[in-house]
């Protein structure tokens, strides 16, 4: 349980990513009213894609680090 062996960041990251499309779509929404569709349907595309872009540059740190774990046991099965 107190290990590091199993990282719950990455989940964390995917929850946030799920709140942060929510939150867009209702921001959408409301630019929608005061502005317009296509201004609307601009801010969503774009917004989205930079949130999808930011998280996944983080997972890909975490990632790392479990394919860095997984090659590190592997040579140490093969030196053994």
């Amino acid at each position: 349980m107190f290990g590091f062996d199993k990282l719950i960041t990455p989940r964390i990251i995917s929850a946030l990513y799920i709140i942060t499309v929510a939150l867009l779509a209702v921001a959408a929404v409301l630019t929608f009213f005061t502005r317009g569709f296509n201004a609307a349907g601009l801010l969503l595309l774009i917004m989205a894609l930079f949130a999808r872009i930011f998280f996944e540059c983080i997972m890909v740190s975490f990632k790392n680090n479990e394919y860095l774990r997984r090659i590190a046991e592997s040579l140490e099965k093969q030196s053994h």
